[in-house]
């Protein structure tokens, strides 16, 4: 069971802080102040309602993890160091550096990666894993055939080897600022996971949908709007897509485009029978709900009606006016642990009976070609209409055959 403690409001203001263009760090503080306020108040009143005491079954029933031995352990020395420790160095010393039993035990990790899969269709739905503390994700690249009959030649070894990609996710650390209030850490260590958790789940769930949408390559994943087989710059990182405009979800039309990602850079021909697209929620109300929407001869409506499986996929990170389409499976996301999972951080001061860290989280992710995603621009896009085509017959015999084009919502002609 995955547990929600943050309230909606605290959420919006968080959100619009993460996903502004502006990124003003004092927004951004205020904004994590609140929403770990919001967390520490539900806290708060569950412990004092239920008392320290509780037993580990009614804690599980209210949505709290029943911890391991070891996570228990790091819990308390996480709390002993945030506090007590006055400086990073105090804090190195309490929950150590080198030491195997100090560090955050992965599964930590794994739950709140499994809880931010519930929560994000967008990253349930690509290739994503979990890789522990690997240092290195390897891809195998389906464009490439790996192998041929006949005899084994050096061409085919030489293919083989260029199958396989590796990224490294040393350089892909992803970092939340983190506020909990002392308090907090008094409650006890199921108390302290689930407010650790929540704000790490909180601050991943935008950071990955982010990078896996529109990602630079800039010390963070490839985004799918993004040409990953382009030049790269140490600055911007790798060239975002021209989109292609579209006006309708016709088949001819849809089909083309489902053309395009059915063949690799290199010519090769791939099959997939499903794919996903991916816009911001407004533009899925007013252009793609409208355009995938048709009126039965039942007077019901029919959404999400495409020419090909596809599955629509509200996400913020997505610009307006435009829409990712591509296979999902063709997107890898590696997912892997920091040493401490957290880092002491006092770089905000000004709040009182609270201490501030750093939740670390190194991930690393692309897509597999540069066609596996294509961006589409969709701010003229059309709503959907009905073809019906009438045959008939003139006086003398004389047959007639026509098309009528009618609005979705209109009521259909008779055949």
């Amino acid at each position: 069971m995955t547990i929600k403690f943050a309230n909606m409001e605290a959420c919006e203001h968080l959100a619009e802080a993460m996903l502004s263009e502006t990124a003003d760090p004092n927004a951004l503080a205020l904004a994590w102040a609140g929403y770990s306020e919001s967390i520490a108040n539900e806290l708060r009143a569950e412990f004092e309602h239920y008392g320290p005491n509780i037993d580990a079954a009614a804690m599980e029933s209210r949505g709290y993890r029943v911890l391991t031995a070891k996570e228990r352990a790091w819990y308390e020395k996480v709390s002993q160091a945030l506090r007590d420790a006055k400086t990073e160095q105090a804090f190195i010393d309490i929950i150590g550096t080198d030491d195997q039993d100090t560090l955050m035990p992965p599964t930590i990790i794994q739950d709140v990666f499994s809880d931010i899969q519930k929560e994000s269709k967008l990253l349930a739905k690509v290739g994503s894993q979990y890789v522990g503390y690997a240092t290195k994700f390897i891809m195998n690249d389906a464009s490439i055939q790996m192998g041929a009959w006949g005899k084994v030649t050096d061409a085919i070894t030489k293919e083989i080897e260029g199958a396989i990609k590796v990224i490294s996710m040393e350089q892909s650390r992803y970092t939340a600022f983190c506020i909990i209030p002392l308090d907090v850490l008094d409650m006890g260590p199921e108390f302290v996971d689930a407010f650790i958790r929540a704000l790490m789940a909180e601050s991943m769930l935008y950071g990955l949908e982010q990078a896996v949408v529109n990602g630079s390559g800039v010390n963070m994943p490839i985004g799918m709007m993004r040409d990953p087989e382009g030049s790269f710059s140490q600055t911007t990182g790798y060239p975002a897509k021209t989109a292609v405009k579209v006006t309708s979800f016709a088949p001819a039309e849809y089909g083309e485009l489902l053309a395009d990602l059915a063949e690799t850079p290199t010519g090769r021909q791939r099959v997939f029978d499903e794919v996903i697209l991916v816009t911001n929620m407004s533009d899925y109300l007013t252009k793609i709900m409208p355009a995938t929407t048709v009126q039965s001869t039942m007077g019901g409506y029919v959404s999400n009606v495409f020419p090909f499986p596809t599955d629509p996929i509200p996400c913020a990170s997505v610009p307006t006016g435009k829409a990712v389409l591509g296979i999902p499976k063709l997107y890898k996301l590696g997912i892997g642990g920091s040493r401490n999972g957290i880092e002491y951080d006092d770089s905000f001061k000004f709040l009182d009976d609270c201490r501030t860290f750093k939740a670390i989280q190194h991930a690393a992710g692309r897509p597999y070609d540069d066609a596996s995603f294509i961006v589409l621009d969709i701010s003229d896009l059309d709503p959907a209409y009905l073809t019906v085509r009438n045959i008939g017959e003139l006086p003398g015999g004389v047959e007639v055959s026509g098309e009528v084009t009618t609005k979705a919502a209109a009521e259909t002609p008779s055949v």
